[in-house]
């Protein structure tokens, strides 16, 4: 009998002339202590995953779309495997990206660091930078394969880069689920966006009128933006696509709350999809005239039911990156894990570390890395948060750099650096994910024959990484 994890051509070629067998999909024992036993068989389950979806998705195209899924699952399985026994060191690699194509911004809302008030925004570290498409597809590269979404933005805005298309195309051919904010106050080429395949898209609108919105969104221009919108709805409709899923998001001020069921209106009207009030961060620190709303209808509403944002095209997309999907695949975990020993991955460390330090990683144009949105500042109040610069090469050096081992641990010695201590160690801002941590979810939209068995899908829903909520 075949062992997968060691044969996974010749038992997948054996499979497919015994359509009644179907291999056993097992995740590894969550009890397990031992890592190397973990990740032993981790690497067995991540071949059985393989055959059992390539007994549903046989087309020659598709053999690199079960190998990027088997890779995507197993990861998951390790990192919460590190999450639930807080290991400082870690053989998973980010399942959720976030990354800045720009540093820039058009605006200058109060608050954000890009606001004209000095006072506040030179307390930022925040550089002019702009990421080359070869940058991004290093980045792609190297994290892509393990990973299921990506937020192309944080805080620039990210319309602002005339490669954005590309980008988001990139991203897509790794499987990746795509969102980006924008404040949509720019000229772009709306064909070329749909085109991309993004897959929702965020536009910050906080008003139903000129005067209104401009009184937050300072330098943006409501006209075009309502005119960029109907830009977007029509390419969609002539490209015959519902990507990507248009948000109208309304932070409620009480200089706009009046104005949000107008504003609703204008968005069922434009054609947008859904429409969401929110309530914002406190800005009096920075302009004390504008207050968050003390009453507000937050909450969403939805103009369209939203349908499956993978489609079989993107599937097949996977094989435009075949050879690194294929290096990946082949790869055996247990030879990852042979690789962190050095630094020892079975450290357990506190209790309370932050769960992005275990699922996320974010870039900015500068190729700095963070573990969450929250950026750099300096006195007088600083935060110490970039931990690693993306060196285009190894995902697992960067991920387990010095401060992102030192932050899982609750700030242990930097080895006589007299580096500050990472601010992980001290933060209490519980930032919420861009996106939900829902791989459960990820794997209903992407298997669509439902090759994975529901046990699959149960233990994924159940492993504390992915119940946690902010």
């Amino acid at each position: 009998m075949f062992d997968l994890g060691e044969f996974p051509s010749a038992a997948t070629s054996v499979l497919g002339r015994f359509p009644g067998f179907h291999p056993a999909v097992r995740p590894p024992s969550f009890d397990l202590q031992d890592a190397a036993t973990f990740f032993f068989e981790l690497n067995k389950f991540q071949h059985a995953t393989f055959a059992k979806l390539r007994l549903s998705y046989q087309d020659s195209g598709e053999d690199s779309f079960c190998k990027l899924l088997a890779v995507k699952l197993a990861n998951a399985f390790a990192a919460d495997y590190h999450f639930r026994n807080r290991h400082s060191v870690l053989v998973s690699r980010p399942l959720q990206l976030q990354m800045d194509p720009t540093n820039a911004c058009n605006l200058s809302c109060p608050s954000c660091l890009h606001t004209t008030n000095t006072s506040w925004g030179s307390r930022f570290d925040w550089p002019a930078a702009t990421l080359r498409p070869g940058e991004f597809s290093e980045f792609c590269n190297q994290f892509g394969p393990f990973a299921t979404s990506i937020a192309l933005f944080r805080d620039g805005e990210p319309l602002l880069h005339r490669r954005f298309p590309e980008f988001v195309t990139m991203a897509k051919n790794y499987l990746l689920r795509t969102l980006a904010s924008t404040n949509l106050s720019m000229p772009f080429d709306a064909d070329a966006l749909v085109a991309s395949g993004l897959d929702r898209l965020v536009a910050a609108i906080d008003g139903g009128s000129a005067g209104t919105y401009a009184r937050y969104r300072r330098g943006g221009d409501f006209d075009l933006v309502l005119d960029n919108l109907r830009a977007i709805v029509r390419a969609r409709r002539e490209q015959s696509s519902l990507k990507p899923w248009l948000v109208w998001e309304f932070l409620a001020f009480e200089h706009n709350v009046h104005e949000i069921e107008s504003a609703a209106t204008l968005a069922r009207e434009i054609g947008v999809d859904q429409f969401s009030v929110a309530r914002p961060h406190a800005v009096e620190h920075d302009d004390p005239s504008i207050k968050a709303a003390a009453f507000a209808p937050t909450g969403e509403t939805l103009f369209r039911q939203p349908t499956n944002w993978c489609t079989t095209r993107e599937r097949r997309a996977a094989a435009r990156n075949a050879e690194r999907i294929d290096a990946v695949f082949h790869q055996s975990w247990t030879a990852r894990f042979a690789a962190c020993s050095a630094l020892g991955p079975e450290t357990r460390v506190r209790d309370q570390t932050c769960v992005y330090l275990y699922s996320g990683l974010t870039m900015d144009a500068a190729r700095r890395i963070t573990p969450c949105c929250l950026p750099p500042m300096g006195p007088p109040d600083p935060r110490h948060l970039v931990y690693a610069r993306f060196n285009g090469k190894d995902a697992g050096e960067v991920f387990n750099s010095l401060d992102f081992r030192r932050a899982r641990s609750g700030g242990e010695p930097d080895n006589g650096l007299h580096n500050p201590a990472p601010y992980c160690v001290t933060c209490a801002e519980s930032q919420k994910p861009p996106m939900p941590l829902d791989v459960a979810g990820y794997l209903m939209s992407v298997d669509e024959r439902r090759a994975l068995p529901p046990a699959v899908h149960a233990a994924l829903a159940a492993r504390p990484l992915f119940a946690w909520t902010p």
